[in-house]
């Protein structure tokens, strides 16, 4: 029986959730948990959102708090939600992909906890968070749900999603609560860690040192391969899915790019001071030596500015986090 549900959503997240959890029963006998990446000044008020239209009591959860079925718990903003034995933990703990709270922290420790026992649904949202982690609960025996991108607001979620795992479904938003409806029906169980059998798949994780560096800290990067999985992780706990990984180094990049223009720019201000300087001292050598480094500078800056400006950015997952914290602010 399926009695553990995790989702995960970003960019036109809330409309999404407000949705699904409609759709749920109200003698569902699962527990349901809601990571929805937001800003971490956000008002936090997606489980009263939540309440308005759904037949299950929601509300965010408090650390080691047990879990309990026929219950909606909804990730803090700026807090981690995971599951350890028959409780929610809720903490800071490193950022994952860049966010906290993170779905893949979420899915993976249902995995680890739950194994069979777990429904993972990722929603709408940019970028791939929730992949790897939906690739853990499909390891572990676990019942897989992706959104159709066609029917996603923000279809990034659903595609990597759809890359990463073979799903056991893929349907549109206003079939999923159904689904699960029919996923968790049967005779309700205590809540309690899935116990070790002999037909448990074999955990293989494979970690290898790299030359990167950790683009929150700067520390090493270890690739790390679990049963198929693949992401990054630095000493303290930092983790990327391979896209994320990417995504921030080109954020790294970008702000490098920024930085040089900057200096390029004050560089110049100075030079055609020391110019100024210079003819004021009828130093007609020195005049030129300034005029003409402040010129090159302000050429090479003017290029740069160009690139800058006129490169076409793809949508990142902190883009996805504004757009899904704005619509929040606005359903509440």
């Amino acid at each position: 029986m399926h009695d553990i549900v995790v989702i995960g959503a970003s960019a036109g997240g809330v409309e999404a959730v407000k949705q699904l959890t409609a759709q749920l029963s109200a003698n569902l006998q699962a527990a349901v948990f809601i990571t929805l990446h937001v800003a971490p000044d956000s008002s936090g008020l997606l489980a009263n959102i939540l309440n308005r239209n759904s037949r299950l009591p929601a509300h965010q959860a408090a650390d080691a708090e047990p879990i309990k079925p026929g219950v909606i718990y909804v990730a803090q903003p700026d807090r981690h939600m995971l599951l350890e034995g028959d409780r929610v933990r809720v903490v800071r703990g490193p950022k994952h992909n860049r966010h906290r709270p993170a779905i893949d922290l979420l899915f993976r420790t249902a995995a680890q906890n739950f194994g069979e026992r777990v429904i993972g649904v990722v929603l709408t949202g940019f970028l791939d968070d929730g992949s790897s982690g939906l690739l853990a609960i499909h390891n572990a025996g676990g019942a897989t749900i992706v959104q159709n991108p066609e029917d996603a607001e923000a279809a990034s979620m659903p595609l990597n999603a759809l890359q990463q795992v073979q799903p056991d479904y893929c349907v549109p938003l206003s079939e999923i609560g159904g689904l699960i409806n029919q996923l968790t029906s049967g005779e309700a169980r205590p809540m309690a860690p899935r116990v070790a059998s002999n037909h448990k798949p074999k955990l293989e994780v494979n970690r290898a040192q790299t030359a990167f560096t950790c683009p929150d800290c700067h520390g090493t990067i270890w690739e790390v391969n679990e049963n198929g999985e693949m992401r990054y992780e630095c000493r303290v706990g930092h983790t990327y899915s391979p896209e994320g990984m990417s995504q921030a180094e080109d954020e790294d990049v970008e702000r490098s790019l920024w930085v040089a223009l900057r200096t390029l720019e004050e560089s110049a201000a100075l030079d055609e001071r020391l110019a100024e300087v210079a003819g004021e001292r009828k130093r007609s050598n020195a005049y030129k030596l300034f005029h003409d480094k402040a010129e090159q500078r302000r050429q090479h800056a003017s290029v740069l500015r160009e690139f800058l400006v006129g490169a076409k950015r793809r949508p990142t997952q902190a883009d996805g986090s504004q757009e899904a914290t704005e619509e929040f602010e606005h359903v509440s």
